[in-house]
């Protein structure tokens, strides 16, 4: 366990709800942005911020529309410490 990946995460209620909100399957920014009641951008930049952790992945990078996100096996780690 990485805990300055831990601790990115929780600096950040953001990226702590996205962690979250991934726990069970994947979703797309659209899903993530309603379920935390979050601006499209706000979604989309604290994705980029995790994916660049390497926290989560994008399923279909090649898609324009309907992203799908997921947490990395580092990603799972980090959402069982916080719990």
């Amino acid at each position: 366990m990485d805990y300055s990946d831990l601790s990115f995460v929780l600096q950040g209620t953001r990226r702590k709800g996205i962690v979250k909100a991934l726990e069970n399957k994947a979703k797309t920014t659209t899903e993530l942005k309603n379920e935390l009641k979050l601006n499209l951008a706000n979604v989309s930049n604290t994705l980029k911020q995790l994916e660049s952790k390497g926290l989560v992945e994008c399923k279909n990078p090649d898609d324009y529309h309907l992203k799908f996100y997921e947490l990395t096996k580092k990603g799972k780690e980090v959402l069982k410490e916080i719990k």
